[in-house]
């Protein structure tokens, strides 16, 4: 069986990912597509319009894509480098041949050579990155920039061509594959048949209106409630008011210098208001919403995985029939994690922080298993 995999988000699944998933079985000859997609909590930090259960559920029913399984929180709310390095070891351990993903360039040779020029392994880089960073930059903004300086043939300060470029780096054994992005950009809030995720969150928020996704998706704006940061900021605010400075400064992706402001931000009345008085050039919005997953959740740094490229298992949310001949041929070879296990007692956590103010109580981590999803 052919595999080839993609990783996601699917924050919402809209029409530009069925087109990718589509283009991807087509052009890679699959016979089974295979989406590693994020928890509760996205790669920038925020809560996910839905559950993962419900994400994975809505995917399948689409029909084009046969099985969705879980990039866990720890490696998934990570910077790109990291999220890339976990989601490809979990396609490579679950023998997908192919890798197929989003770029605005569209053209895998150009990622393959960015990627085969290791410009981070030059002093060049090294020195580039220190000035940046001295200047004030934050640590994405700083790479970038160093990067384009010494490689100008490959824009990374693109949010699809920075992840492409990461999985390159990461594959090992797997063939890649990329597709040019379909219509908005990740940001772009326009309104069209092709809307970014972002754009069809919020036209939904401004409008009560939802545009360009695929029936199944419609169906979770109408069955569930959509999470948003605003919805966790009461117990973020209590969170950030009785946590001491020393207990904060443990946390991932907190340090001494931003936790004092994290503190005074937590008496700010609205997120929005906190985040603005947060974002610096040092302290950007990604880097302050992973902060605030890892207080909402307390995560500590001893919580760390020892190795991004290394995953314990690979956790099944849903699948089609395809999906279980998948899941057949490779349980032998790979820890599949269908049933509650003491591994998953993190993630458990998180469930836990993501659904209180939502008021679902089907979102029990304990409860929950594998979806198996008639997609004909």
């Amino acid at each position: 069986m052919r595999k080839t995999a993609i990783i996601a988000e699917y924050n919402p699944f809209h029409n530009g990912h069925l087109h990718q998933a589509e283009r991807a079985r087509i052009e890679t000859g699959a016979d089974a597509v295979i989406a590693v997609m994020s928890a509760q909590f996205t790669q920038r930090g925020e809560p996910a319009a839905f559950d993962k259960w419900s994400r994975a559920k809505a995917a399948v029913q689409t029909g084009a894509i046969d099985l969705v399984v879980e990039l866990p929180t720890r490696y998934g709310v990570q910077r790109a480098d990291r999220f890339a390095s976990a989601a490809v070891a979990i396609a490579e351990r679950m023998q997908c041949q192919t890798l197929s993903f989003g770029s605005e360039s569209g053209d895998i040779t150009a990622v393959k050579r960015a990627a085969a020029a290791n410009i981070e392994a030059t002093p060049a880089y090294q020195t580039a990155l220190k000035e940046a960073l001295d200047q004030g930059r934050s640590s994405a903004k700083a790479s970038s920039e160093a990067f384009g300086a010494l490689y100008p043939d490959f824009d990374l300060t693109l949010p699809n061509n920075i992840l492409a470029y990461h999985y390159a780096k990461a594959a090992t054994t797997i063939e890649l594959h990329t597709i040019r992005r379909l219509g908005a950009g990740y940001h772009d809030p326009s309104v069209s048949d092709v809307m970014s995720a972002t754009g069809v969150r919020g036209h939904y928020l401004e409008t009560g209106m939802v545009r360009a996704v695929p029936d199944a998706t419609r169906a979770l704006f109408a069955d569930v409630s959509m999470a948003h940061w605003s919805l966790y900021w009461p117990v973020l605010q209590y969170k950030l008011r009785t946590t001491p400075k020393d207990v904060l400064d443990q946390l991932v992706g907190i340090d001494s210098s931003l936790s004092p402001r994290l503190i005074q931000a937590g008496l700010e009345p609205t997120f929005e208001q906190a985040l603005a008085r947060l974002l610096t050039r040092r302290y950007t919005r990604t880097a302050i919403q992973r902060a605030l997953v890892s207080v909402l959740v307390h995560w500590r740094r001893d919580e760390l995985p020892e190795r991004f490229d290394e995953v314990p298992y690979v956790r099944p949310l849903a699948f089609n029939a395809i999906g279980r001949i998948v899941l057949k041929g490779i349980k032998k070879d790979v820890p599949l994690m269908s049933k509650y296990h003491p591994d998953l007692a993190f993630e458990a956590r998180v469930t836990e922080a993501y659904r209180l103010p939502l008021g679902n109580r089907s979102l029990v981590e304990h409860v929950q298993t594998p979806q198996f999803i008639d997609s004909k």
